[in-house]
């Protein structure tokens, strides 16, 4: 059950960075420096950053670029208090809404392997695993698992994804894709 009274999907501002790097520092072992986001939400026009806000309050993050025909989540974090209640399957939603907007066919990610809870949310999104790295991780040399969507635009990658929207009810999650193939 997703617990969403009051929450908002918002792009994140120059004043959310502190409050996003306090979540951060709660669920990774290396946050971000802080110029990263800075650098990012000042100069990088092919990436979107958002923030989960009830009131005042940050519930989580996450970010994606656009590299070419991809989008590449690049972040994606939910405070320790707040986790199990789908606010990560809100922001994905919201993460997957803006790869469509930015016009990406695929999207990809890195997941630690030994996280099985965000494994499990991106399968349902219908994510698959397509390889792995081997100490990818700095921190402590943990192994990433790197997930791939099949194409955006595929008639049951569209389907899946307008079923897991319709479940959420936060502003700002984005609308669900239209079911025709774009055309460019």
């Amino acid at each position: 059950m997703v617990l969403t009274a009051g929450c908002i999907i918002e792009p994140m501002r120059e004043a959310d960075i502190p409050e996003v790097q306090a979540v951060e520092r709660e669920v990774f072992l290396t946050p971000w420096p802080r110029n990263a986001y800075h650098r990012e939400l000042a100069s990088n026009h092919a990436a979107r950053y958002l923030v989960l806000r009830r009131g005042e309050a940050i519930l989580g993050y996450g970010g994606l670029w656009r590299v070419g025909e991809e989008a590449h989540v690049t972040t994606i974090g939910v405070r320790r208090q707040e986790q199990g209640r789908g606010y990560g399957s809100v922001l994905f939603a919201a993460l997957l809404s803006s790869a469509y907007e930015l016009g990406a066919r695929w999207v990809t990610l890195e997941v630690r392997a030994s996280n099985d809870v965000a494994i499990r949310l991106y399968e349902r999104f219908g994510f698959k695993v397509m390889g792995r790295r081997r100490g990818y991780y700095s921190d402590d040399g943990e192994d990433a698992i790197v997930m791939w969507s099949d194409s955006l635009h595929a008639p049951a990658f569209k389907a899946r994804f307008r079923r897991l929207l319709a479940t959420l009810t936060v502003v700002g999650t984005g609308d669900p894709p239209s079911m025709e193939y774009p055309v460019r």
